[in-house]
């Protein structure tokens, strides 16, 4: 990986000169609270913004952007060459994760060298090459600090804003955003650039780290019954999880955090016990029950497990500006985001239990299982609770008929590719890629796709389905020759 510094540097340069912005993120956990940190950074300089939460970059929408100043978030390096084209003449941030695409009809190399003078583009996952030559950046120094393992685009724009902060204390209180963001990319926290990040907001007393069941705060009942990552197999199930708790004699009205120490034991044995027992194609791994907690002490939501899904869930119901809400500590927001939340987990409760229920709905190709979903807004999340847990031998792809409501535009299916942590570890560097399959397999059948090796996303056209399928399952099964 390489130095993102001087890329940092010029974004803190481009937006001391500007006294508005617009910021432009992802819908996911992500996305919102990079956009919620750089919100809080600019308010503190006293630098006006407007934020617009989309779940793509559209060319369209590219072009209609006519602000001096535009920030991205969690996104843009896909789609380099139209910003580049269409926002040539504004000062452009971009702030991303994600490695650029295969496809490009430009090399990445290219795009990044002929980029504006007036672009700062942050992501350590372009290719050291791409930076050779680039204005304003003349390679690594020795004495700069590299990004070291995994980090999400929340933790990116955390970096930025310590080095925007005029009041000496660097923003290091927006530290638990960072981690909320990393929480809901499923990425390590303990290592690297993130555990760097987090060591120094434990010591500064913004964040603390508590050991206990994994499962956020609330009534024990409630958080059982809606249980799915990590799943629980009562989950859904109202008489299942009575009559579990009664098994245990613990009375399921409780919050959580006041289970004395024996009888949080007592669950957490229980629970690991009936994991065993179900009939999911993985139990629970007890590092996935019982382990850190993280307790956000400046945020309106303390735990960050919490955080993460309400800001996630309120993306995908198109209600973000409640979560920009809780990302600027809004009180008054909490309300809406849990009932947001609770929404989204029956839709995914819902699912689940059909899938666990019904003959065929999960169906099988050499080298990958694929299923239809039913509710919309769920596709991701749900594919990655069923890659983990009931079906783990093999990539998973969920397929979500979606009709564009547009005059004019084309219906399209929306395609959500996971693959277990377990599957990717096994095939090291030269195995599985998602974002590199689902890739591929999209331009084939005019679509497109990206993403991460093992969280990959792609739009394809209606009607497109069954060639996609087939052509994903071929480029997956030749992947996982490498590794058998």
């Amino acid at each position: 990986m390489i130095s993102v510094q001087k890329g940092m540097e010029k974004a803190v340069e481009l937006i001391k000169r500007h006294d508005y912005a617009r910021i432009v993120s992802h819908y996911d956990a992500d996305g919102i609270t990079s956009a919620g940190i750089i919100c809080n950074a600019l308010l503190r300089r006293e630098i006006q913004f407007h934020t617009t939460i989309v779940s793509k970059l559209e060319d369209s929408f590219i072009q209609g952007l006519n602000d001096p100043l535009i920030i991205i978030c969690d996104m843009g390096t896909a789609q380099l060459d139209l910003i580049s084209a269409h926002l040539n003449e504004k000062d452009v941030i971009i702030i991303d994760h994600h490695t650029p695409p295969l496809t490009s009809p430009t090399p990445i190399n290219e795009l990044v060298s002929s980029l504006p003078a007036s672009f700062a583009l942050i992501n350590p996952y372009l290719p050291e090459s791409a930076y050779t030559g680039v204005r304003g950046k003349e390679g690594k120094g020795e004495e700069e600090k590299e990004i070291e393992g995994d980090i999400c685009a929340a933790g990116l724009s955390y970096l930025v804003a310590r080095r925007l902060s005029s009041d000496g204390m660097g923003n290091i209180d927006l530290a638990g955003l960072a981690v909320a963001g990393t929480l809901g990319d499923k990425l390590r926290i303990d290592t690297g650039t993130n555990k760097m990040i987090l060591d120094e907001a434990i010591k500064e007393g913004v964040i603390s780290v508590e050991k206990g069941l994994k499962l956020g705060d609330g009534k024990i009942r409630d958080l059982i019954l809606f249980s799915t990552d990590p799943y629980i197999p009562l989950a859904g199930k109202v008489e299942w999880v009575d009559a579990f708790l009664k098994k245990l004699d613990i009375e399921g009205d409780r919050n959580i955090r006041d289970l004395e120490e024996e009888e949080e034991r007592r669950l957490t044995a229980a629970l690991l016990s009936l994991s065993l027992e179900s009939n999911a194609g993985a139990a629970i791994n007890r590092d996935a029950l019982v382990g850190n907690t993280y307790i956000l002490n400046a945020e309106v939501v303390r735990k960050g497990i919490d955080l993460m899904r309400m800001v996630d869930a309120c993306g995908r119901f198109g209600k973000a500006g409640v979560g920009i809400g809780l990302c600027l500590r809004d009180g008054k927001m909490i309300e809406a985001a849990v009932s947001l939340y609770m929404q989204f987990q029956s839709k995914l409760v819902s699912e689940l239990n059909r899938i666990e229920s019904g003959e065929g709905i999960i169906k099988e190709l050499p080298a990958i299982f694929y299923f239809y979903v039913q509710e919309r807004g769920v596709t991701g999340i749900l594919d990655g609770i069923v890659a983990e847990y009931l079906y783990p031998a093999k990539p998973v792809i969920a397929l979500n008929m979606k009709t564009r409501d547009e005059e004019g535009a084309r219906a399209e299916t929306k395609i959500s590719a996971r693959c277990s942590k377990k599957l990717i570890a096994e095939g090291k560097e030269d195995g599985i890629d998602l974002a590199k399959a689902m890739e591929k397999a999209s331009k084939e059948v005019g679509g497109f796709g990206g993403g991460h090796p093992v969280a990959a996303g792609a739009s394809i056209p209606e009607g497109s389905e069954e060639k996609f399928i087939a052509t994903l399952d071929r480029i997956i099964g030749e992947q996982r020759k490498k590794i058998l």
